[in-house]
């Protein structure tokens, strides 16, 4: 019982609820750590039927990393409750 228990932790600590702003509104968008930004974006298009190829994610810190669709969520400065913009 103690093993699930500690399963279930790290298991939380790696996902995250981030926000996306666009177009006037805000959609909480949750991923895991070891999503790619592809499997950000695709998240972010079921939301907000804007296609991937189209999204450009806003966030001073690591806007250049999230044009990369290859790399992955856990690498880069990410935190619960982050607010990005996207423009698409």
């Amino acid at each position: 019982m103690a093993a699930s228990a500690s399963l279930t932790s790290s298991a939380t600590e790696e996902e995250l609820t981030l926000t996306v702003k666009w177009s006037g509104k805000e959609y909480a968008v949750r991923v895991c750590g070891d999503d790619s930004v592809a499997g950000l974006k695709r998240r972010i298009c079921e939301l907000t039927n804007v296609l991937p190829k189209r999204q450009k994610l806003l966030y001073p810190k690591i806007s250049n990393k999230l044009a990369d669709d290859s790399a992955f969520l856990s690498q880069l400065p990410l935190k619960s409750s982050l607010k990005m913009t996207m423009i698409g």
